[in-house]
Order: C-alpha cells, then sequence, then structure tokens
C-alpha cells in the first residue's frame, strides 16, 4: 500500500499541511487514501475526533446488468461470505437524492433485501463496504490511536478489501436464430437465386403462311 495524494499536496507539502489542518479544524476528522496494487478501489482511512472511530473503507461500482437491488446486493454477498462480520457495514449508495441505506455485513450476507428501502425503489450505483473500530475514551492516548490505526487498516484490507472485485461489462451476446426459421429463409432466398437465373422466355412467335397461286 501507498499514500495517494493530489497534486497539489505531492507538490506542496505547505498546502497538503494547511488543508489537513483546516479540515481537523473545521470537521475533527483527518482522511487518508491508501492505492494498493491491482485492487478494486482505493482503500480509504478516517478518523474521527467527534465519534471517537477509525473508519477504513472501500466504494464499489453496482453491476449494471443487474436490474433489481436484491440481485446487485448478492453480487457484493457472494465476495464477502468468508469475511469476518464484526464491526462491518455495507451502505447502498443511491444515484441523485434517493435515500442511501445501511445494514451489518451480517444482515446482508443473510437477506439480500436487507439494503431496500420502502422510501425509494431505485436501485443502489454503488456499496461502500466499511470497518469501523469504536476506541470510546482510548482515542485520547497518542500511542493507542496510531496502534490501533495500524491494526485497522491490515485488519479490513485482509478481510473485504483482498476479497473485491470491481464489476465489468460482459460482451455482447450472439443470439442465434430458430434453426427452422433459418432454414425456411436459405430456401427461400436459394428459390430466389434459382429465379434470377432463368432467362426471360423468348417471344411467342406465330408463323403466316402464304399461299401459291
Amino acid at each position: 500500500m501507498k499514500l495517494k495524494l493530489p497534486r497539489a499536496h505531492r507538490t506542496g507539502p505547505v498546502v497538503r499541511l494547511k488543508e489537513d489542518c483546516d479540515l481537523l479544524a473545521k470537521q475533527k476528522v483527518l482522511n487518508c487514501c491508501l492505492e494498493v496494487p491491482d485492487a478494486a478501489v482505493d482503500l480509504n482511512a478516517t478518523a474521527d475526533l467527534t465519534k471517537r472511530t477509525i473508519v477504513c473503507s472501500m466504494r464499489l461500482a453496482a453491476p449494471q446488468d443487474k436490474k433489481r437491488s436484491s440481485a446487485r446486493v448478492n453480487w457484493l454477498a457472494k465476495q464477502l461470505t468468508r469475511a469476518e462480520t464484526e464491526s462491518m457495514f455495507v451502505k447502498a449508495v443511491r444515484p441523485g437524492r434517493a435515500e442511501e441505506t445501511q445494514e451489518t455485513l451480517a444482515r446482508v450476507l443473510e437477506d439480500a433485501t436487507a439494503l431496500e428501502s420502502p422510501a425509494t425503489d431505485v436501485v443502489p450505483s454503488a456499496f461502500e463496504i466499511f470497518y469501523m473500530a469504536d476506541l470510546g475514551h482510548r482515542f485520547a492516548g497518542n500511542k493507542i490511536f496510531i496502534e490501533e490505526l495500524e491494526k485497522a487498516v491490515p485488519h479490513f484490507y485482509q478481510q473485504v478489501g483482498q476479497r473485491l472485485r470491481a464489476w465489468v461489462a460482459p460482451p455482447p451476446k450472439l443470439h442465434r436464430r430458430d434453426p427452422a426459421a433459418q432454414m425456411d429463409d436459405e430456401a427461400d432466398e436459394s428459390l430466389e437465386l434459382a429465379a434470377a437465373e432463368v432467362p426471360p422466355s423468348a417471344p411467342h412467335l406465330t408463323k403466316i403462311g402464304t399461299g401459291q397461286a
């Protein structure tokens, strides 16, 4: 894993420090994005000072070839059947202003309809899978905070991140025609070709005899 930074932060460490300090002062959070070679998506880690939590998450686009919400959830669930579910959650992200829904991973694995909402029938466009470490009063300790962060990231990646696979659109299928219909078409085509090869008939000439004197 390596830290993924925007260009402005890579070339300007002072800018990065200022923006991180502003984010910490205003929202009481610290964020980082980790790039994992060949992983489905990047891994995000967030430390929330207000909630005293460390959250590791990955957002995966939902399969567009599945029309029902439950089918999209099943696609994700099949990838995580062997993952440890403690403190793991799944959020269904929907386009526009459609309501987002969230459930524990354990519940999602049991029931593909767990992320559906009575307020909307819009299917999820993406799933955010995340692990939440609740540190409580231990969050105040500098050493504890760093130790928990260093444990949370590899734990989440081992249980979830390395199992996720990005959806890839399937290639178009060649639909075979009905054999009987194909035979009829071929017969019609043969008749048309045969008719085209027959030369037009010569005009019928009537011989008129002449009488002799």
